[in-house]
């Protein structure tokens, strides 16, 4: 990769200026690698008012490695984002949505490192990675460390399947049509909306590397469409970064006093478990067990609300 040319600089820049121009403050999932050599680039980031969250170190797939080879890589990149920014990093997204359903011990290696949201699930079938079985909307995955908010990323069910419309080779492949249907789709079901796309896709030229027919579809198909299909969604869209959609989802549901549903991890399954509302379920060993539980998704939501939020919740509770 060091013989390569480097055009991250230019192709943030030209992000950087589309969202300038909407006034719209993304979140920026840089690799620790990159951010080694770029420092200035991700200050610029941040002195613009965006996000900066972590994609790990060396762009390590979860379901290749173990444990120990997962946490040395996410722990060195949140680190190095850390020490580039002098604030704290609390979003993680693993490369390649590479956590699957026998990786699934990552969720804890991502919580015992410090990160308080991942956005790593890919809810549906794709090339790597992916869990087809996830919930669609947020949701907390009760780990040995806590509670780990997920917000999975955006897909819609099309002739019952589900794919993706809206981001990296899926954005690229389908029309806005499309995309906006998907959108409505969406909002419709009460989900947000989350849009990637890596810095080379808007780059036409960037360089090729040596890969098969079928990588080299999925990885230059159609990049002329990129950016102009980023400009229209951000004329017609409002977005905001990871973590503010992290706050504004907890606190709608903090505030409504309703509970965000809960996934439980079974060794290498993952279990889907909708917490109870309010009121309660009676299928728990007690209900001493199931009011302990309960607090402690409702202190999950709360380390995401400001003290200001918290006391007005408390004030109309009172």
């Amino acid at each position: 990769m060091e013989l390569l040319e480097s055009r991250v600089e230019r192709n943030v820049d030209r992000i950087l200026g589309l969202l300038y121009n909407h006034s719209i403050h993304a979140t920026f999932f840089w690799l620790g690698w990159a951010a080694e050599r770029h420092k200035g680039l991700v200050r610029k980031c941040q002195n613009a008012g965006h996000e900066i969250a972590s994609h790990g170190y060396g762009h390590v797939l979860a379901y290749e490695v173990n444990a120990d080879v997962f946490r040395r890589d996410i722990t060195r990149a949140k680190t190095i984002l850390e020490d580039i920014t002098g604030e704290p990093v609390r979003g993680f997204r693993a490369p390649g949505f590479g956590i699957t359903k026998k990786a699934t011990w990552a969720f804890d290696v991502i919580k015992e490192s410090g990160y308080q949201y991942d956005s790593s699930v890919f809810p549906a079938s794709r090339g790597h990675g992916g869990m087809s079985d996830s919930l669609l909307g947020p949701y907390f995955i009760e780990t040995a460390s806590g509670h780990l908010l997920e917000i999975p990323t955006s897909v819609v069910e099309v002739f019952g399947r589900r794919v993706g419309l809206f981001g990296g080779g899926y954005l690229r492949l389908v029309n806005k049509p499309m995309i906006k249907w998907g959108i409505d789709k969406l909002q419709a079901a009460g989900q947000p909306l989350i849009v990637y796309v890596h810095p080379r896709e808007i780059d036409l030229n960037h360089p090729r590397l040596p890969l098969t027919l079928l990588r080299q579809f999925k990885c230059y198909v159609n990049l002329k469409s990129t950016l102009p299909k980023l400009k229209w969604l951000c004329k017609n869209y409002s977005f905001s970064t990871m973590l503010e959609m992290v706050e504004n989802y907890v606190r709608s549901f903090y505030l409504k006093s309703r509970t965000i549903p809960v996934v439980r991890l079974r060794g290498s399954q993952a279990a889907s478990e909708p917490s109870p509302p309010l009121e309660g379920r009676t299928d728990f060993t007690s209900r001493q067990a199931f009011r302990s539980r309960l607090l402690l998704v409702e202190k999950a939501m709360a380390n995401f609300l400001s003290p200001s939020v918290l006391r007005s919740h408390k004030t109309v509770q009172d």
